[in-house]
């Protein structure tokens, strides 16, 4: 009996630990936009160099069917990001990673995982990421900065993609034959507004049929779908929270209007709260769906990928709050280790490394005008639990305490 009490005692401690860790954790995450989050983003990429040469791109690529792409594409753009806040030499060395990156997204290998035929270049995923960290790399740079060749390179991909939105019976390029996803449209479509900063404003037309466009392919609840047929030009999935969240993100890039009304309906449909822990949801409120390969694993309905890129939308469109409300969460169940390096969930998830990396290092686009969060139901909701826990295990205690 005293063995079992061991046991007990000992499993309700770790709980303990862990409740205690994350009721910490959760207020640890620094304010967005500040020199210690910075000072995280570079531990992040210090410690993702290393793995993303040696095998990571090629084992996310394992787990779904665009891991390889992905790690390159935000690698890369994670490094443009940091170069902005760097010194000198560490700059060269960021854009020395980011143009070694865009080389293995466009290497035979990756581009081979997307029809050759299929416009623009491979389709609309791998030239819209492509373009956007190309642009992402030359704006870093500074355009004074780059060859006249490499200016007609990055012209030429954006002319490539203009000339298929224009083309398209559809808003959303297909990504592979017969198959379509909103988000992807969007990070290309991002990539022009992007050419028109940095060089001459040549596709403000384009983005804003493209808008007229998407706004006319949106259903009742005035969300841009998850997935979409090409053949019979209509929604296979309505709105997700991972990609409206990706969307969100790169939409006050190409049309700040559009950006509001999107955000808006993001949160709206998306912005929940589990036992005092703010979350993002991966389907709407009041409806529910079952993880697949492009939500990754959920728990409670809401997912990391959501977690993550939405604080990045929160971010995008100045609602710096909630930005550092999911942030939060991710640092108070990410295990987040290391000063100089710095890993999330002991480094099992490089993706999810990866795109924090490049959500955090994102400009902030409003001060902190509010106060940060406090998590009172949830230290509320922990203290019940801890309660709970070791009632039993005290009122056992307490009988077998001799009478005398």
């Amino acid at each position: 009996m005293r063995r079992s009490l061991t046991v007990v005692i000992v499993f309700v401690s770790v709980i303990t630990a862990m409740v205690i860790w994350w009721n910490i954790a959760i207020h640890r995450t620094e304010l967005p936009g500040s020199v210690a989050e910075y000072d995280q983003v570079d531990a992040l990429l210090t410690s993702l160099g290393p793995p993303m040469h040696n095998g990571v791109p090629e084992r996310m690529q394992r787990l779904f069917p665009e891991g390889e792409a992905f790690s390159y594409a935000l690698y890369g753009l994670a490094n443009c990001n940091s170069a902005r806040w760097c010194d000198h030499d560490l700059k060269l060395k960021r854009i020395d990673q980011a143009r070694w990156a865009l080389n293995a997204l466009e290497s035979e290998r990756v581009r081979g995982r997307f029809p050759e035929l299929l416009p623009p270049e491979h389709g609309i995923f791998h030239a819209g990421w492509s373009a956007y960290l190309h642009g992402s790399i030359l704006q870093t740079t500074g355009i004074e900065a780059i060859s006249i060749e490499e200016r007609h390179a990055f012209i030429r991909r954006c002319d490539t993609i203009a000339s298929t939105f224009i083309h398209a019976p559809t808003p959303f390029p297909e990504s592979y034959n017969g198959m379509a996803w909103p988000a992807d449209a969007t990070v290309a479509m991002a990539a022009l507004a992007l050419h028109d900063r940095i060089l001459l404003d040549r596709f403000s037309d384009v983005r804003r049929t493209w808008v007229q466009h998407v706004r006319r392919s949106m259903g009742q609840n005035k969300g841009v779908a998850h997935e979409w047929d090409p053949e019979t030009n209509s929604a296979l999935r309505e709105m997700r929270g991972s990609s409206l969240a990706l969307m969100c993100l790169l939409l006050p890039e190409i049309d700040s209007t559009f950006a509001k009304e999107q955000f808006i309906t993001f949160s709206g449909y998306f912005f929940d709260e589990i036992l005092g822990v703010p979350v993002v949801n991966e389907f709407p409120k009041n409806n529910k769906g079952a993880r697949d390969i492009d939500s990754g694993p959920l728990i409670f309905g809401t997912g990391p990928v959501a977690m993550i890129v939405g604080a990045g939308a929160c971010r995008a469109n100045g609602d710096v709050f909630h930005d550092l409300e999911m942030s939060s969460t991710v640092d108070g169940f990410g295990f987040p280790l290391g000063t100089d390096e710095r890993r999330y969930l002991f480094g099992a998830m490089p993706i999810a490394d990866l795109f924090i990396a490049w959500c955090r290092s994102q400009p902030v686009r409003a001060s902190m005008a509010r106060p940060s969060p406090r998590f009172l139901r949830f230290h509320c909701y922990s203290l019940f639990l801890l309660f709970l826990i070791w009632l039993p295990p005290f009122i056992w205690w307490r009988r077998q305490r001799p009478v005398r």
